[in-house]
């Protein structure tokens, strides 16, 4: 789909924001854009979009179905392994833009309890930035992806 937000950054993305997975071709694993004047992104914010365009869950086939949630499943042990992360939260929420997209949201320790669940991007203390800090940040996380796959 030529207009498409998300196809579209496909084909523009950063290799900076991208995590490499092995095995995982189908689907782009991203830092979430900065879409913010003030770079004031929650480092951290992942997504997980297919290649292909689709809307939903429903328009993957099952072979798709099933290596996105493993896909989930694996980048979310990698946030796990963050030292200061301390719960990730999956959301599809699909109003804004009409391909699938998984949201890995972080929450880091020491979050009050008042921004847990959608409100953690609002927590004051959260590590914010723009795109040098979402670069570095997804540095971190492919060295402990390549330290697991050697482990």
């Amino acid at each position: 789909m030529t207009d498409c937000f998300v196809c579209t950054k496909h084909k523009t993305l950063s290799p900076d924001l991208a995590m490499s997975i092995d095995g995982y071709d189908d689907f782009v694993v991203a830092h979430a854009p900065d879409r913010t004047e003030d770079s004031t992104n929650l480092i951290g914010a992942l997504i997980i979009e297919p290649r292909v365009h689709v809307q939903n869950w429903s328009e993957l086939n099952p072979q798709q179905a099933a290596q996105l949630g493993s896909l989930i499943g694996r980048v979310t042990g990698i946030l796990y392994a963050h030292s200061q992360i301390e719960h990730v939260y999956t959301w599809v929420f699909g109003d804004a833009v009409s391909h699938l997209h998984v949201w890995l949201m972080p929450r880091y320790k020491g979050t009050s309890r008042e921004y847990w669940g959608i409100k953690v991007t609002e927590w004051p203390e959260a590590p914010k930035g723009g795109q040098v800090q979402m670069a570095s940040f997804i540095k971190e996380l492919n060295a402990l992806t390549s330290k697991a796959e050697t482990a």
